[in-house]
């Protein structure tokens, strides 16, 4: 009962972020239109537009979340370019990332081969760990997406420079557990759901997932 409050309350926070930021913009465009700049304009569009992608991405975890609670949940794996999803991914995170000044470092080998993948899940779990380095890394501050070919298997981690997971929290942040506080006892954002929802797409493509030490200091999210 407690974890259920609390994930509704969490949930309920996410929600209303990036309503409160769609309402703000849109109503400003409603009664200022006439007087607004060009590129007045264009910040209050991509503030609409960015808070939409968040909205769509929230919906779609908890769509997957339900769909896995009741097992109806399974993957459509065919072969699939993943340097496309890759790709795709970086663009629709590129608006979020202007936002807090952050830059996204691409290093992907020109010659992945293909793979058997459910590309529309694949692209939910790159979202989910892009949007988690962005709000849990510092603001101008660069994160690296990598791609390495292992053991039969292609690797792609996402690199962030906060301040890490404690080894005790590791295991535990994939099945939607969340510390509630930080090392400075503020409260942490988010509702653990979209690394629970992650790790069942990435199992059930045969894969593994998990976090490490970034070299240089922060956490590195990864999976195969």
């Amino acid at each position: 009962s407690h974890l259920l409050g609390s994930f509704l309350g969490n949930i309920t926070h996410e929600f209303r972020t990036p309503l409160t930021a769609l309402s703000a913009s849109i109503e400003i465009l409603m009664e200022e239109v006439g007087e607004l700049t060009p590129s007045e304009i264009q910040e209050l569009l991509n503030s609409i537009h960015l808070s939409t992608i968040n909205l769509e991405n929230l919906i779609d975890n908890l769509l997957e979340g339900s769909s896995i609670e009741t097992g109806r949940f399974h993957v459509n794996p065919h072969p699939g370019n993943l340097t496309i999803v890759l790709n795709t991914a970086c663009e629709t995170m590129d608006p979020l990332l202007k936002k807090y000044g952050q830059r996204l470092i691409v290093n992907i080998p020109p010659d992945l081969p293909l793979v058997m993948m459910d590309g529309r899940r694949i692209n939910q779990v790159l979202l989910n760990m892009i949007s988690n380095a962005s709000k849990y890394g510092p603001s101008d501050e660069e994160i690296e997406l990598k791609a390495n070919i292992k053991n039969g298997f292609i690797e792609i981690s996402v690199g962030d420079r906060g301040k890490g997971v404690p080894e005790l929290y590791r295991n535990k942040i994939f099945s939607g557990f969340v510390l509630n506080k930080d090392d400075n006892g503020r409260m942490q954002k988010g509702s653990g759901l979209g690394l629970s929802v992650s790790q069942t797409i990435i199992r059930a493509h045969g894969g593994h997932v998990g976090v490490r030490d970034r070299a240089g200091g922060g956490s590195e999210f990864w999976f195969t």
